[in-house]
């Protein structure tokens, strides 16, 4: 007798999201009312999704702690966690500047805000704080922690990735001294990527709760007042992953991209789904595994970029500026978007890699030049539904580049790669 084949999570996900934006699409329909708001939409659904998106978020400090700790700990040359290092901290700042400069490209040429009529779009008043300067010196001192616990208590991710990589530099360096803690951690890791296991199996049911809430909260006449905004700014994440993220597999990493993008597909449902690239770093490394990189590099390069590589994040920040200044008329200088790309690329790298902190960056972004900031308003609206795209982007850019650097250090293994019988498991 067969056995059944069980299915995997990703389709369970899928599934539920499906059935979510179906649930969410028949309740546009009903009237407002005690039992469809406050029990379903405010009260269920609020509970489920928020519930799972808080304990995936109680996990990922702590798992990536671990996991970068363990990454380093077991490189037995520190010089090429320097070259790894080197490496994919100039790929990811690299093509964030691209990024940026991409989205602003875009905004000029589609023209998102052009013909759109203020007068019909009901403007609220921004709750946002007040968003600061920043510059340079600023965001490198910024990334240094002055204490470890207290960025540890407020999930400081930048600061928590280079405190776990030094930890693990050191381990590898004084070998048999620190055996006692390397052991500790060893052992955390392997709880933690339990914990992990176990709360992923919620992600259909969270999904679904998530899904159908935006679809009832957001409601047709936002999507459809912002529908060409949404759709250029897709459009522009599907054609950035064409022309830069394909030629990088195929000539920076030496191998085609198609068991990649059959591999990615597998797992693209939970960034999309969760729209947080911190969320998605299990699956990540278990797509990087798949794809033959060595755990010695993606345990690195993956928790570094869902902290610093935030392509889709900079695209849209840089078209939403121009969509800003078409929705006002505002005639923009060299200066303007030379300032634009920079305060775009320098904002998202350290940003939190979980849902809606772009909306904080794109504050800094907007004001650094003198932009109305009441059209925020407007954005957060359609955010959520556009997120689930750049969120994508966002961790699709982490394993191409990790598997450029795996190639370039020997530490990408073709077989494994190209062998599609393997499946990602998720479970």
């Amino acid at each position: 007798m067969t056995s059944k084949k069980k299915m995997s999570l990703g389709t369970k996900s899928l599934i539920g999201v499906g059935l979510g934006l179906l649930l969410g699409a028949v309740l546009v329909q009903i009237p407002p009312g005690m039992i469809r708001d406050e029990f379903l939409v405010n009260g269920v659904f609020e509970f489920i999704g928020k519930a799972y998106l808080t304990l995936l978020k109680m996990t990922i400090i702590p798992f990536v702690f671990c996991s970068l700790i363990v990454g380093m700990s077991s490189a037995t040359d520190v010089k090429q966690v320097g070259r790894v290092g080197s490496k994919i901290l100039m790929l990811y700042v690299v093509f964030e500047i691209v990024a940026s400069a991409f989205g602003i490209l875009g905004g000029i040429i589609l023209q998102p805000g052009s013909g759109v009529d203020m007068g019909t779009i009901s403007l609220e008043e921004t709750a946002a704080a007040k968003a600061t300067s920043i510059s340079f010196v600023n965001v490198l001192l910024n990334m240094l922690p002055s204490n470890i616990f207290a960025s540890l208590a407020k999930g400081d991710m930048i600061h928590v990735v280079l405190f776990a990589t030094l930890i693990g530099v050191v381990i590898s360096l004084i070998q048999e001294k620190a055996k006692p803690v390397k052991d500790v951690v060893d052992s955390s890791y392997a709880i933690m990527t339990k914990v992990v296991d176990i709360v992923m199996q919620l992600t259909p049911i969270g999904v679904f709760c998530l899904m159908a809430k935006t679809v009832v909260t957001a409601g047709y006449a936002v999507i459809f007042a912002l529908a060409k905004y949404a759709i250029c700014e897709i459009f522009l994440f599907v054609l950035f992953g064409i022309i830069v993220y394909i030629p990088l597999l195929k000539f920076g990493a030496k191998v085609s991209p198609i068991p990649y993008l059959r591999k990615f597909s597998q797992m693209a449902i939970i960034p999309f789904s969760t729209t947080s690239s911190n969320i998605s770093i299990p699956y990540s490394l278990k797509l990087c595994d798949n794809l033959g990189v060595s755990n010695k590099i993606s345990s690195f390069t993956i928790p570094l970029g869902a902290t610093v590589n935030m392509d889709g994040s900079a695209i849209m920040q840089g078209m939403t500026a121009m969509f800003v200044a078409q929705l006002y008329g505002i005639e923009l200088t060299a200066s303007m978007i030379i300032t634009i790309v920079i305060t775009a690329t320098l904002g998202t790298i350290g940003s939190p890699g979980m849902p809606g902190v772009v909306m904080v960056t794109l504050l800094t972004v907007l004001s650094s030049v003198g932009f109305p900031l009441d059209a925020i308003a407007i954005i957060v609206g359609i955010d959520r539904f556009t997120d689930m795209f750049k969120t994508v982007l966002n961790v699709m850019g982490d394993s191409v580049c990790t598997c450029v650097v795996g190639r370039s250090e020997g530490e990408l293994n073709e077989a494994v790669y190209y062998d599609m019988s393997r499946k990602i498991d998720f479970n």
